[in-house]
């Protein structure tokens, strides 16, 4: 009987739920591409919330992961009475929702959910939907699979290895990319680069391939970090458009807000995103003062023809962002700047201001 409870016990112990989450809240006063006499489909002022909830079943060796987010649409707000259901109800909505395992010496995750593709250069918390992805290590490498139910029906072959201090990557679609990075530290500085080839011409830009590069170097001196970033796309698209496989809607090695609608779960400030632009040059540094955080960031940035008018727009931007605890939360205040931009696009030279408390439980 003492061993029968023993045992039924030490089933019950490596059973568990975990519940987290995370939330925000934002205000942001645009300026950047407002037009007093065209204000239609743009408001100056505007408000977004999130609240996302994060449950975790374990048991043994596999887990099963359960994501549930609103859609920052709230019934109290009756403007929402004119949208679709689906994008005014106010409940909480399934995000993500899969189950990690072992199989021998195999790891599996099976499932809905959001993946990066090397550094995210050009693929960045991309939705993965009916997803498997099966990793091994075989000596010092790891390899894997990975296959998708979408329309594409994607499958990716990939393999990662550490050769003294630098993680080396390579990610292969036989029928549409090839992405190669590496990333290292070497006497506190880090560097890293990523190359995502395309395999096919794209009938939108003259049947051109459409190759994106990413080279981040970082790093810290005395109490200043540093951050020098250049992403420069052979093609760039408007909007959030997922064509030529772009699903990068953040500049994420700067932190930047002012490039970015995707950072940090949805910025309120940013007016571009990085596939929007076929280069884009910039520094980041940032310190510590009386509890702050104050991070200031430059950009040089090529908005091609296709996209901006006539002629290429050769446009800079200036950043400040300062964060603070508060109470258990962060809060963030950023200020961003565009200027350069010709007459054809002269609303753009403006500024966006905003605020953001973020709570993580």
């Amino acid at each position: 009987m003492i061993a029968a409870v023993a045992a039924t016990m030490a089933s019950v112990s490596q059973a568990g739920i975990s519940i987290t989450g995370d939330s925000y809240f934002s205000y942001a006063n645009n300026a950047i591409g407002y037009d007093e006499d065209q204000p239609a489909g743009f408001e100056k002022n505007v408000d977004s919330q999130r609240v996302r909830l994060k449950v975790v079943g374990t048991t043994g060796a596999t887990k099963v992961t359960a994501v549930l987010r609103n859609n920052g649409a709230t019934r109290v707000d009756s403007s929402n009475d004119e949208l679709s259901d689906n994008v005014r109800k106010g409940g909480l909505q399934m995000d993500s929702l899969y189950i990690t395992t072992k199989a021998g010496r195999f790891n599996i995750k099976a499932g809905d959910y959001w993946g990066t593709i090397g550094l995210g250069a050009r693929s960045k918390g991309a939705s993965k939907k009916n997803a498997v992805a099966l990793s091994a290590k075989v000596g010092p490498a790891t390899l894997g699979v990975y296959t998708s139910g979408d329309d594409a029906h994607s499958t990716n072959v990939n393999a990662s290895a550490k050769v003294k201090g630098v993680a080396i990557k390579a990610v292969l679609n036989p029928k549409e990319f090839t992405n190669l990075s590496v990333k290292g530290t070497f006497k506190g500085i880090t560097g890293a680069l990523e190359l995502h080839l395309d395999k096919t011409n794209d009938a939108i830009a003259n049947d051109e391939k459409n190759n994106t590069t990413l080279i981040h170097v970082n790093g810290k001196f005395r109490s200043i970090k540093w951050d020098v970033a250049s992403i420069s796309n052979k093609i760039a698209y408007a909007g959030n458009e997922t064509t030529g496989g772009f699903k990068n809607s953040t500049l994420a090695p700067l932190g930047s807000m002012l490039i970015g609608e995707g950072a940090r779960g949805g910025t309120a400030t940013a007016v571009a995103n990085v596939g929007q632009f076929t280069s884009i040059v910039g520094v980041a540094v940032s310190t510590k003062l009386a509890g702050n955080t104050i991070k200031g960031i430059y950009t040089k940035n090529t908005m091609p023809a296709g996209i901006a008018g006539a002629d290429d727009e050769k446009a800079s931007g200036i950043e400040l962002i300062i964060t603070r605890p508060l109470g258990g939360a962060q809060l963030t205040a950023n200020f961003g700047q565009l200027s350069g931009f010709s007459d054809t696009y002269k609303t753009m030279n403006a500024s966006n201001k905003g605020l953001r408390l973020d709570v993580k439980f």
